[in-house]
């Protein structure tokens, strides 16, 4: 039996609005890239993720956006996962440019060094990457999948999942919850949760 409350479906145009009559949950991820000035842009991202099981990482961007100019030139990106009491700084980090093409809040903004490649992590976020470019890929209208290859990876030691018998993973989500964004305009702070149901003879 559905837990859905009706099954009657309504039919929607399949616009560019399409997006933005229903909740789909993401990952929020803040993307960094170096600015030809030599200062460090951070953009807010949620059409982002692995690309496959290996070290590669992909976020849809576009051509007019400086942190695609940014990854097009400079060859290198930096991935932070804030954490939920971080959504009103990564919020800030979609802040409108002024109009010398500056972003002043991103001054206000902590970040730490990323090690392998030029590039900065927002301070305290739980997990990041360091990518290099690997290649554009795709033309989905105006928007292109940005596919970087991971050269360094970090997680917090406090979201770390365990190699042993005792490892509980909804504790360790319990304790470190993981922000998920509710596109197009809400967030969740998940904390709880349970584990999957697979089948006996799934397999990857």
């Amino acid at each position: 039996m559905s837990d859905s409350k009706s099954s009657k479906m309504i039919e929607i145009n399949v616009d560019n609005e399409m997006w933005n009559r229903i909740y789909t949950v993401h990952s929020l991820v803040i993307v960094g890239s170096k600015e030809p000035d030599g200062t460090f842009n951070m953009a807010p991202k949620h059409m982002a993720m692995p690309m496959g099981f290996s070290n590669y990482f992909g976020f849809i961007g576009t051509p007019r956006k400086s942190t695609y100019q940014n990854v097009e030139r400079e060859k290198v990106f930096t991935v932070s996962y804030p954490r939920p009491d971080q959504v009103i700084i990564s919020s800030l980090t979609a802040s409108r440019r002024e109009k010398d093409d500056s972003k002043p809040i991103l001054k206000k903004i902590p970040t730490v060094d990323a090690t392998q490649i030029e590039g900065k992590f927002l301070e305290n976020s739980y997990f990041n990457l360091e990518c290099k470019l690997s290649q554009f890929l795709g033309k989905f209208g105006e928007w292109e999948l940005v596919i970087g290859e991971i050269v360094a990876a970090y997680v917090n030691e406090d979201a770390i999942r365990k190699k042993n018998e005792d490892f509980d993973g909804a504790e360790l989500v319990y304790d470190s919850p993981i922000l998920a964004y509710l596109h197009p305009d809400r967030f969740s702070k998940i904390k709880k949760s349970n584990a999957f149901p697979f089948p006996g003879d799934f397999k990857r």
